[in-house]
Order: structure tokens, then C-alpha cells, then sequence
């Protein structure tokens, strides 16, 4: 007869097998649940939303520029070589180009940065100013730019006044030929602007008052700023901040735009008779659509951009509070 004592001895090997067996059983039972629990309808509708995270974060065109145009300004700052800082200042430019035609109220931040850095690219490299403004904006880009009827003419109008004054100056401090260039440019960007919209009439006058420039042919005090600086640096600079006008004067009317910043404000501040032709000419541009605009903007910016940098290389006082800063009282 086998004994209590017996069967406890024959049970005692399997022993061990059994904690196996049940972390098997509770494994596969625990799988079972998660497989089911994973098709809930309540787990279905929190899953992740394919590209929902990606576009939350996603930075705008501005914040893109904004952001590399800062960076550029750090590496220019830390830059141990003129091959460093050449790099920095040509992409500066063109993200602050792209600010000014991205950012709304930053037209004239974007575009009188963009100048300035292309004054020190001109300056480490040793390029000629005068070059680079005739070759900064040519004449296809004109024709594709988008710019409205309102916003060519007032471009139009102060390039040729542009045009006007650099050619009285050359010839009456003697004609140089870089100031002869300039002028022709001037007014060739103004015939290519005018062009545009040819069943628009013809804002230039061609002769303009003479009397600022024979009695200050060399240095004069700038009215927004009252910095003294060239004759031929002001009309550049002045040519500038009409442009910059012309743009936030439509814009505004179009799009009723009111959050702008003061930067874009300040430096659109101009003469007297520049802010009136303007103001005369702000035509609703409405019908244009987003990419449009954002072309005009752009091309309208590099014009700003190369008359500044060229009022710097003419003895404009080159720094942001010179251009970015609000008219005198």
C-alpha cells in the first residue's frame, strides 16, 4: 500500500514545472488582452494623428527667415575670417529679403537690414557699390515682379528723381562715370517700372527743383534723421525710404493692415513731396493673390535694398539707427 508519505515523494518532482506553466498561461492570457484592449474603439480615438505634431510645429516662412537671419548675424559676429563673414553677410541679405516680403509690418526692417549687409559684403569683398545696385535687380524681374499699378508708380517716380539728382551732382562736380552709370539706372528701372502698366499715365516729371541740390551739392542734413551726410547718399537713401513707403501705403490700403511694427513705419518716412505722391497713389492691390504679393514685396525689397546699401557707399551713415528710426518733429 503506498503511504501519505509516498505520494508526497512521487508529487515532489513535478513541482518545479508547475510556476512555469502558469507564467505561460498568464503571459498568453495577458497578450490576449492587450491585442483586444489595443482595438477598443476609446484607444482608436486617441491614436496619433499622422502629421498633426509635425504641422503644429512647423515654423512659418517668416519665423524660417527671421530665424536664419539672426543666425547669419551670430556667425558674422563670430567669424575668424573674411571668407566667414563674406558668407554671413550674403545670406543675411537674403533672409532679410525674405523677411520684408514674408513678415507682415517688416517691409522696411527686412529690406534697410538686407542693405546693410550688403554694404559690408561690398566692403569685405571690395566690389564696386554702384556695380552691384545696376546688377542688384534686372530687368526681367521687373517684369514678372507683380507690383501694382499704384506701387510701380510711385517706384517709378522716385527712381527718376533719383536719376535726376545723381546726373545734376555729376555735372556739377565734374562727371564721373559711376555716377553717370547710377543715374542711367535710375532712370531705366523707372522706364521698366512705367512699362508695366502702360495704360496707367506716366508719373515721371523728368526735371525736378534744383534748389536743395546747388545749395547743398555736398553735404546736407538729413530732414528724418538730422544726420549730416552726402548730397548723393541722400538722394539714394531718400529713393529708399519712397520705395518703402509706396509698398506699406498699398499694402495698407489693400489689406488693412494695422499690426505692422514701428520699424516699418519709421524708415518709410520720407520728403515731403515723395509722402504725397504716395499717399496719391496708394490704389488698392486687393486682386492680388498671396504669391503674387509676396513677389512684388521681394522684388520691391531688393530695389530698397540696393539703393540704401548704395546711400551707405555714398557716405549715408551706415547703421540701424539711421535707418531705422522715427522722422524729427
Amino acid at each position: 500500500m503506498q503511504t501519505v508519505w509516498d505520494s508526497i515523494q512521487l508529487a515532489a518532482p513535478h513541482r518545479p514545472h508547475r510556476p512555469i506553466a502558469r507564467g505561460v498561461i498568464a503571459g498568453f492570457v495577458g497578450l490576449v488582452v492587450l491585442v483586444t484592449s489595443s482595438c477598443s474603439p476609446a484607444d482608436s480615438a486617441l491614436a496619433r494623428v499622422e502629421g498633426r505634431a509635425e504641422q503644429e510645429t512647423e515654423l512659418s516662412p517668416c519665423e524660417v527667415a527671421y530665424q536664419g537671419a539672426q543666425h547669419d548675424q551670430a556667425a558674422f559676429d563670430t567669424a575668424i575670417s573674411s571668407v566667414q563673414r563674406s558668407q554671413a553677410s550674403r545670406s543675411a541679405s537674403e533672409h532679410w529679403i525674405a523677411v520684408a516680403a514674408n513678415c507682415t509690418g517688416r517691409f522696411a526692417e527686412g529690406s534697410m537690414n538686407s542693405a546693410l549687409a550688403l554694404y559690408a559684403l561690398s566692403r569685405i569683398e571690395g566690389t564696386s557699390p554702384f556695380s552691384d545696385a545696376i546688377a542688384a535687380v534686372p530687368s526681367d524681374a521687373i517684369a514678372g515682379s507683380h507690383l501694382s499699378s499704384s506701387e510701380a508708380s510711385a517706384i517709378a517716380l522716385a527712381e527718376d528723381r533719383a536719376g535726376f539728382g545723381i546726373e545734376v551732382l555729376a555735372a556739377r562736380s565734374g562727371a564721373s562715370s559711376d555716377s553717370l552709370r547710377l543715374s542711367d539706372n535710375h532712370k531705366a528701372l523707372a522706364q521698366s517700372l512705367v512699362s508695366l502698366h502702360p495704360e496707367t499715365s506716366d508719373p515721371r516729371e523728368k526735371v525736378y527743383a534744383v534748389q536743395q541740390l546747388l545749395a547743398h551739392p555736398a553735404t546736407i542734413t538729413d530732414s528724418v534723421t538730422g544726420l549730416s551726410t552726402t548730397t548723393s547718399g541722400q538722394i539714394e537713401m531718400d529713393t529708399a525710404r519712397a520705395i518703402v513707403e509706396a509698398m506699406t501705403v498699398t499694402k495698407s490700403s489693400s489689406e488693412n493692415d494695422t499690426d505692422g511694427d514701428d520699424a516699418s513705419a519709421s524708415a518709410s518716412s520720407s520728403s515731403s513731396s515723395s509722402t504725397s505722391t504716395s499717399t496719391s497713389t496708394s490704389a488698392s492691390s486687393s486682386n492680388r493673390n498671396a504669391e503674387d504679393s509676396i513677389q512684388a514685396l521681394t522684388v520691391a525689397a531688393r530695389i530698397t535694398a540696393s539703393r540704401a546699401a548704395t546711400a551707405f557707399a555714398l557716405g549715408f551713415p551706415a547703421f540701424r539707427a539711421a535707418v531705422l528710426t522715427p522722422a524729427r518733429s
